[in-house]
């Protein structure tokens, strides 16, 4: 393509890398919200109503959280993002406001184009320009956050202070008028609701103007070189805070190979995310002792709970060490060239990660759970709810409570494994696996469209393309993945029969754990009885997925 002017090819650049970004985020606001509608349109009024307060909460919450596509240009490090751009005789003031509009004007256009279809085809009034405008205004600060630091923690900083901010008026404007019987904001009163005085735009256009400045000034001092680097130019584990790396100091040992190994995995990304968690697990219940006294700043400390649970995920699932630079993702050449068994190398990377990620999430959680109890007290309806799982909890015998264990612990072994082969894949394969997502999105969508049309609603509609397209495919995958495992010969009968036994140990689990909620396999259809048993080949399915995907990153 023949570009002109340098703004029409660094509008041409930032599409191509953020197309895919922005239509999965449309497509999955869009059937998300319509199969939440869908789901409860046979419900009793006060339901659907929720059902629309549910819906646009999701299609709000997919744009206001930044763009994954840029964050991997730098591998989520703060600065410029754009830096190749440098070099380009154009003044920084337009290098900057190019990329800033377009970030900020997509999520809005996002919003506006899923709000309008959600409008049309529910009949609710969902909000459009003024929720559009403060969207844009929100990815507009998220920008200059991220753009003007080199420094990690100022910049998480930033965002957690600029999220809330905004979270904390938007419920401030929901709920300014009570509704006994029912919650704030229900869909009558949206048309009010969201009338916003012509000071909030004078506010967006004020915070726009700030944000620019402030970018525009870093990223001149990032241009010339005056700003302080953001890291060595040489670091050993450059996918991971230094820092932590550098903090567990123990030599590595010469007697085994594995144990090498073990060492490498767990100073390289195990330990960093295993203090993260405990960090975390700290910090929260200081965050909620804190802003007890202050109704307000309750929903900042829930924010930051759940927020430090999926930071541990993020930083915990990459278990093969897949990198990212300018927009293209690789594996290390470090460890894709180790003089070591495909399948075993696999083997041992999950498994330390694994080790590593479980007491983390159990911290995090745990301290999330103690200080929401401790900080909802005055709260009957949540401590009603708190209650009931305590209670449940309770229940259990001796044999559930180690069957949930395991469920537990396999469980999250196969999360990372999983994720880990996928993005292996998604390193090796891009086009691919794009292909193989959209189809699956789509047949999701079909299957959808029409069991609505058969007549389902409820939880039968919501849970229909998983026995229908989900278990089939596990079961198919399994047996595909096994054979190909086989004949590249990177499984043996001694590693396959410990996939079978783990397999067997989580099935037995899950038996033990369905029996405890109640749930009789023997009146089942047969297709409800396949759906609700085909977790238990997933411990398997990773078990063949993991060494398979890293042999294609070693190997081809």
């Amino acid at each position: 393509m023949t570009m002109r002017s340098p703004i029409v090819a660094m509008l041409w650049e930032i599409w191509r890398l953020t197309r895919l970004e922005a239509a999965w985020r449309l497509v999955l606001g869009i059937v998300g919200g319509l199969t939440v509608l869908a789901v409860f349109s046979s419900q009793r009024e006060v339901a659907k109503d929720f059902s629309a307060a549910i819906a646009l909460t999701l299609i709000v919450m997919l744009h206001f959280v930044g763009w994954l596509s840029l964050s991997k240009l730098t591998s989520g490090r703060p600065g410029f993002p754009l830096h190749l751009l440098y070099t380009r005789p154009v003044r920084t003031s337009v290098l900057v406001a190019v990329p800033m509009a377009y970030l900020a004007a997509m999520p809005a256009a996002l919003y506006l184009v899923s709000a309008l279809v959600l409008r049309a085809t529910s009949g609710y009034p969902f909000p459009l320009l003024p929720v559009a405008a403060w969207i844009a205004a929100l990815n507009l600060v998220l920008a200059a956050t991220n753009w003007s630091t080199r420094n990690r923690l100022i910049q998480m900083l930033g965002v957690m202070v600029a999220t809330s901010a905004w979270l904390s008026l938007a419920v401030h404007r929901l709920t300014a008028v009570e509704i006994q019987g029912s919650y704030d904001w229900p869909p009558k009163l949206w048309p009010t609701l969201f009338d916003f005085p012509l000071t909030d735009y004078a506010l967006i256009g004020a915070i726009g103007l700030a944000s620019f400045g402030v970018a525009v000034a870093s990223a001149a001092r990032q241009r010339h070189g005056d700003a302080p680097a953001a890291m060595p130019r040489t670091v050993d584990f450059p996918g991971f805070p230094e820092d932590l790396v550098n903090l567990f100091r123990f030599p590595c040992p010469v007697s085994s190979a594995t144990r090498a190994q073990v060492w490498f995995d767990m100073k390289s990304s195990g330990l960093p995310v295993l203090t993260m968690g405990l960090v975390l697990a700290i910090v929260n219940p200081l965050v909620f002792a804190i802003t007890r006294p202050f109704e307000v700043a309750h929903r900042f400390a829930v924010s930051l709970a759940m927020l430090s649970v999926m930071a541990v995920l993020m930083f915990g699932v990459n278990a093969f060490g897949i990198r990212w630079r300018q927009g293209r993702a690789y594996a290390s050449a470090f460890e894709a060239t180790q003089p070591y068994g495909t399948a075993r190398l696999a083997s041992l990377k999950v498994l330390v990660r694994s080790a590593c990620v479980l007491p983390a999430l159990f911290a995090v959680g745990l301290s999330a759970w103690a200080s929401l109890s401790f900080i909802m007290v005055g709260n009957e309806y949540l401590r009603r709810e708190l209650r009931v799982i305590e209670g449940a909890l309770g229940a259990l015998t001796g044999n559930q409570e180690v069957a949930l264990a395991v469920v537990a612990c396999v469980a999250v072994a196969v999360m990372v494994a999983l994720v880990a082969a996928i993005l292996a894949l998604a390193a090796r394969y891009p086009r691919s696996l794009n292909i193989a997502t959209w189809l699956y999105m789509l047949s999701w969508g079909l299957v959808l469209v029409l069991l609505a049309l058969a007549g389902h609603r409820g939880i039968g509609l919501l849970f229909g393309p998983t026995r229908f397209i989900d278990a089939p495919a596990i079961v198919l995958a399994t047996a595909y993945l096994s054979w190909r495992a086989f004949a590249e010969r990177l499984l043996t009968l001694r590693s396959a029969c410990v996939a079978v036994l783990v397999s067997a140990a989580f099935g037995t689990a899950w038996l033990t754990m369905l029996r405890a909620a109640g749930v009789s396999l023997a009146g089942m259809p047969t297709t409800d009885a396949v759906w609700m048993l085909s977790p238990v080949l997933l411990p398997l399915l990773a078990s063949v997925l993991a060494p398979l995907s890293l042999s294609r990153i070693r190997h081809t």
